[in-house]
């Protein structure tokens, strides 16, 4: 629809958001971060937003229509958000 997407990324400690930056940006996590904090400093961009746990990301998206993020796929979702599976 071209509506903005927010996206919400997990804490850096997270081994999700490891797993997830290296399977999915090619990138590890420090370099990422390193990425966006040249991005914001330059002003090309702001860096997604973090929570401080995988609860929180799932409430965020919940809450925040557009919003995306990732979590385990254990993580327990409501019915409202809605799933998209990556495959590489």
């Amino acid at each position: 629809t071209g509506a903005a997407v927010a996206v919400v990324h997990q804490t850096p400690r997270s081994n999700v958001r490891a797993a997830f930056s290296t399977s999915v940006l090619g990138r590890d996590v420090a370099t990422m971060k390193n990425y966006w904090q040249q991005s914001l400093f330059s002003g090309r961009g702001v860096p997604p937003i973090e929570q401080p746990s995988e609860a929180q990301v799932v409430a965020f998206v919940a809450a925040n229509p557009g919003a995306i993020g990732y979590v385990s796929a254990d993580a327990q979702l409501p019915e409202s958000v809605k799933t998209v599976q990556v495959v590489r």
